[in-house]
């Protein structure tokens, strides 16, 4: 499908740079789960959408707005068919499409932002509403979905993608070039009138090509002071800042913010099909960070076809993303935030998938198309609805209070199991993922495998000098044949010389029964043909085979952390405990490390063992331990060997 999309771009047949905008994407209303992911099966009582695509989703009470390029829907559980092009409304509770809401609009729906008591502003790509002049953006009743013509902007010459309300401005950006706006302008919220609020210009192709400039999305801080716009564009406001730009917003006006900068998106990823590869930018709820979608095809190190999450107050003239998530050449088209996941949206078959060129590389982890992201290291949390066909692809995601709702092309939740025409709702209040919490010190470290014994000791541990006798807290098991452990949420994790990765309760220092964790294999969508000659059947990751020569192997923070024989690094990969996913990128850092024979952590201290089983405490600086550390217990020291197969703090 995107080989077809390219095609046409290139041919001039496609309006519209790339894959059409994801759904209004400028809120500065929280977004929260209550510390859940939604549900893995979508509610019934949705409306079938019978053409063309979603592109927007808002709820507005018990009223759900859904834009795109449709023409003809359904109530749910009616088989009457409605015409309702470009928009139309629902009863959330019922599906029943709302019969008196009915505009008339010449043109796709790309926006949608509530307007002032019972009404609603649209931007899209129309040019008439009512038979009235309004291109690009108009404000229309929800009674009726009639013009609201006091509300008469200006013709600015293009496509409006995203809208918002911010410091007493309706912010509007897209590829429209008159009135003296490029990209971004602002208007009277009642009137419609032009403002100088907003006039910062967007200006440049980014891959030299023809497609049109301007904003493809943007997002907003909750404090409505900073927003992260995103599109096809070089500079912004005469600067360089290539597809991204942040933009300070005060009471007194707006300013492109020097202090950030980036070259991340500099990459031209596929200059003959996209002028712009990014997609779609989502705020997280507390505006800490934000998250960045793109299509392009595989990049490797760039950012092509890939997820990343950005700090919103990192600074700099080269500010790099905390981490990326890769799919390995197939697109990303939306993505929203909560407090508890990232939810992405596509045509992907994989993700952290790096390596992947069109296929599963080493690390790929199967997700048809949507998937929930564990935010601190952007690795698929276990949930897996999935969507199967893909089509183009998830191309609208929006949470609200009780629901995800997805908007796409194609007809089907699940593998070809919930029929939910175009539009979805994936209920709130879902399962939690795993807790992370780490136990600390004063407490009890556990020796498994000490001196080749199949066997688990424990002993009590100050974190200092202060170190209890040893116990035998389980015998048998192959503890002797670990690599390393950990404990997080009460459960501990080890991972064995076979590269067996285990998951058990751990409970008052007794580990219960093992669950084997294996991400890279799902026994339902392992055989779903992607529709592109594979499956989804993923590839276990790259670090399975360093473990014949891992000597140490502690978590910290969402990281997995090792040495190896004869190196004196120490390296890391991002790790999911809830769906045990280990991340295809592996980071170094540069140290002495080579006699390292084991390691734990535990607040904000850092524990190596040598060759000789003395323990040292090493401080905990930027996340990781300094070089020197404090020799505190040892053969030496106290009579007391920590050398084992894999130590680690418990209850």
């Amino acid at each position: 499908m995107r080989r077809v999309l390219a095609v046409l771009l290139v041919l001039g047949l496609v309006l519209t740079p790339g894959p059409a905008p994801a759904a209004d994407r400028a809120t500065a209303t929280p977004r929260s789960t209550s510390g859940t992911l939604v549900s893995d099966v979508p509610a019934g009582g949705t409306p079938n959408i019978h053409d063309g695509a979603v592109l927007a989703v808002r709820q507005l009470g018990d009223t759900v707005l859904a834009g795109g390029t449709f023409g003809t829907v359904s109530s749910a559980g009616s088989t009457a068919t409605l015409d309702r092009p470009y928009l139309l409304a629902f009863d959330r509770r019922t599906g029943v499409v709302a019969a008196g809401f009915h505009p008339a609009l010449d043109g796709k729906v790309d926006a949608i932002e509530p307007g002032p008591t019972g009404t609603v502003y649209v931007g899209g790509q129309f040019r008439t509403v009512d038979g009235l002049a309004r291109k690009g953006i108009a404000q229309l009743r929800l009674s009726d979905g009639a013009l609201v013509r006091t509300f008469a902007p200006p013709n600015l010459g293009g496509i409006v993608t995203t809208i918002a309300t911010a410091h007493g401005h309706l912010l509007i950006g897209g590829t429209f070039h008159g009135g003296g706006r490029s990209g971004l302008a602002s208007l009277d919220p009642t009137t419609g009138a032009l403002d100088d609020y907003l006039t910062v210009p967007l200006a440049g192709h980014h891959n030299g090509g023809t497609g049109a400039v301007g904003t493809q999305a943007w997002a907003l801080t909750p404090d409505a002071g900073t927003l992260v716009v995103i599109g096809n564009f070089r500079t912004a406001a005469g600067l360089t800042h290539d597809q991204i730009v942040r933009i300070t917003l005060a009471d007194n006006g707006s300013r492109v913010d020097g202090t950030f900068a980036t070259s991340a998106f500099g990459a031209t990823c596929n200059a003959g099909a996209f002028d712009s590869w990014v997609r779609d930018v989502a705020m997280s709820p507390d505006g800490r960070y934000f998250v960045v979608v793109a299509t392009g095809g595989p990049g490797g190190t760039a950012l092509c076809d890939s997820a990343s999450r950005w700090e919103t107050a990192a600074v700099g003239a080269d500010v790099q993303p905390t981490w990326v998530d890769h799919s390995g050449g197939d697109t990303f088209l939306s993505t929203a935030v909560t407090d508890t996941a990232v939810y992405v949206g596509g045509h992907f078959r994989w993700l952290d998938n790096t390596a992947g060129r069109d296929s599963a590389g080493p690390g790929a982890v199967g997700r048809a198309s949507i998937a929930a992201l564990d935010p601190t290291n952007g690795l698929p949390y276990a949930w897996n609805p999935g969507r199967n066909p893909r089509g183009v692809g998830v191309s609208a995601l929006r949470v609200t209070g009780d629901c995800l709702w997805v908007g796409s092309d194609t007809n089907w939740l699940g593998n070809v199991r919930y029929r939910r025409e175009r539009i979805g709702c994936y209920p709130t209040g879902g399962a939690a993922p795993v807790a992370t919490d780490a136990p600390t010190l004063p407490g009890t470290v556990y020796l498994a495998g000490t001196g080749g014994a199949d066997s688990l000791a424990a002993r009590g541990y100050d974190g200092n000098s202060g170190v209890g006798a040893t116990t035998t807290v389980r015998t048998g098991g192959n503890w002797q044949h670990l690599r390393g452990g950990f404990v997080a949420g009460g459960r501990l994790y080890t991972v064995a010389d076979d590269g067996t990765l285990t998951r058990r309760p751990f409970s008052a220092g007794i580990p219960g029964t093992p669950q084997v964790l294996d991400p890279y294999h799902d026994a339902y969508w392992d055989t779903v043909s992607t529709g592109s000659g594979q499956t989804y059947r993923g590839s276990p990751s790259p670090f399975l085979t360093e473990l014949r020569t891992v000597t140490a192997l502690t978590y910290r923070a969402g990281r997995l952390y090792y040495t190896l024989a004869g190196s004196g690094a120490l390296y890391w990969r991002w790790f999911a405990p809830d769906s045990g996913t280990i991340g295809t990128d592996r980071f170094t850092i540069a140290g002495s490390y080579a006699g390292v024979r084991g390691m734990f952590t535990a607040g904000a201290a850092w524990y190596t063992v040598d060759a000789a089983g003395t323990l040292s405490r090493h401080a905990v600086v930027n996340g990781t331990p300094a070089p020197a550390g404090v020799q505190v217990s040892g053969p030496l020291l106290d009579g007391n060997d920590w050398r084992a197969a894999a130590l680690f703090v418990g209850p």
